[in-house]
């Protein structure tokens, strides 16, 4: 994890997903680095509204697979 959250753009928005309460959840404002086999770069950060991430299919889609990964691995914790 890191302790920074990108900047995101006004139009995304945020992903809730079932299996966590965002709200005053205890790791809203954190950031987890994802790295793709390409060794592309994008953050996946929870906001106290859902999921969001900086990649290209995040801002066209509102969905993507990094979101999906990271949230499988906080709600098993």
């Amino acid at each position: 994890m890191i302790d920074h959250a990108p900047t995101y753009s006004a139009f995304r928005t945020p992903l809730a997903m079932a299996g966590v309460d965002f709200y005053n959840h205890h790791l809203v404002g954190l950031t987890w680095p994802y790295i793709n086999c390409k060794g592309k770069q994008y953050h996946v950060t929870m906001l106290d509204q859902g999921w969001v991430c900086d990649c290209p299919g995040f801002n066209f889609y509102n969905k993507c697979k990094h979101i999906t990964q990271v949230h499988e691995k906080v709600t098993a914790e």
